[in-house]
């Protein structure tokens, strides 16, 4: 009959205090990752990702949206995703857009957008949008701000207070306490 050993004690005990230097060690709170702003505590359920790319199809398979982002936060339970270094481009001819931020919040299963810190749009080749946050609708093509807006195209600019454009009619207005330069 064969005989069971026991290790030897020095073994037991090196593998005892291993093991109470892995728990003593233990970090007793979960590790942020050193580029994601978690705005607060951590939920079971919520997920991060870095270097992080979306794309949005047509039903002919071409691309519509292409969203990237440096760093990605999602709350479930709320269905709202945070961004960091956020660029947002559209693509259907004739509706190009281009948007990009220091940080972007997407709520309601994507139905909007908010790109918020340092926000450059450019809805035309030539014209460009500068202001600190905006909204943005995929669906409608419709983008938004309540905050001090700069439009620029070449060497015309016009600066005011609130926004709303739209990328499908290329249509934008100042909403109120519009100023502007124009060189014919």
């Amino acid at each position: 009959m064969p005989r069971f050993r026991a290790p030897s004690l020095g073994l037991s005990l090196l593998l005892l205090l291993l093991a109470a230097l892995v728990w003593w060690s233990w970090p007793q709170h979960p590790l942020s990752l050193p580029y994601i702003d978690w705005h607060g505590q951590i939920h079971k359920g919520d997920q991060a990702a870095e270097d992080v790319v979306m794309r949005q199809y047509t039903a002919a398979g071409e691309l519509d949206l292409l969203a990237t982002a440096r760093t990605a936060y999602h709350e479930p339970r709320v269905d709202r995703t945070m961004l960091s270094q956020v660029a947002v481009e559209r693509f259907k001819p004739g509706q190009q857009l281009h948007l990009r931020a220091n940080q972007g919040v997407v709520e309601r299963h994507g139905h909007r957008i908010v790109l918020s810190g340092n926000v450059i749009g450019t809805l035309q080749p030539d014209t460009r949008v500068l202001t600190t946050e905006v909204h943005y609708d995929p669906q409608t093509g419709i983008i938004t701000s309540p905050e001090p807006v700069r439009l620029e195209r070449g060497q015309d600019w016009m600066t005011g207070v609130g926004l709303w454009a739209s990328v499908k009619t290329q249509e934008m207005n100042i909403l109120h306490d519009v100023r502007g330069m124009y060189v014919p």
